[in-house]
């Protein structure tokens, strides 16, 4: 199944343009969206494996979506691509959920940047199977019998520590 991409942006030249460079990666499934509201709405809808916001986008703004949606599907890596890069934006962005912001005029990291948070996740998801693993309950071990044992029992009125007979008055 091809990796499914949700790009958000109001800037249609920006979005297609995106979309023209993921689609040709790896023939990678882009779908579209022009504002934060429809990239909430498409998000439940296909499920996409990685999504790329706009932070300045009419109605509901990129810091907004990515909120729902990471309440809706914490897994899902967002990317902001932003004209408004700045630590402060950074800063908000990983407030709201998202894992990453690239200026839109590095068009070179874009790539790169879903494969890193693929990779990312795969190690996430490795290291929960792993920690379920290792936390799943023990079977439980039957007691030990000793009616039927071959270790010879004290006698009756023995000193259970010692062997010894007590010393009955």
């Amino acid at each position: 199944m091809p990796l499914r991409i949700l790009i958000a942006d109001d800037n249609l030249v920006f979005r297609k343009a995106l979309r023209h460079l993921l689609e040709r990666v790896d023939h990678w499934q882009v779908v579209e969206a022009g504002d934060g509201q429809e990239a909430v709405a498409k998000s439940v809808e296909m499920r996409p494996d990685v999504i790329f916001l706009d932070l300045a986008m009419p109605g509901k703004d990129g810091f907004a979506a990515a909120r729902e949606i990471s309440a809706l599907f914490p897994e899902t890596p967002i990317v902001m691509c932003t004209m408004h890069l700045s630590p402060h934006v950074e800063a908000e962005a990983r407030k709201h959920g998202i894992r990453k912001v690239i200026s839109k005029t590095e068009s070179g990291a874009m790539v790169p940047a879903i494969r890193q948070l693929l990779k990312e996740q795969e190690a996430a998801a490795d290291k929960t199977l792993a920690a379920e693993t290792i936390s799943a309950p023990a079977l439980p071990v039957p007691p030990v019998s000793t009616a039927n044992s071959t270790t010879p029992s004290a006698p009756p009125g023995a000193d259970s520590v010692s062997s010894t007979p007590k010393n009955v008055a």
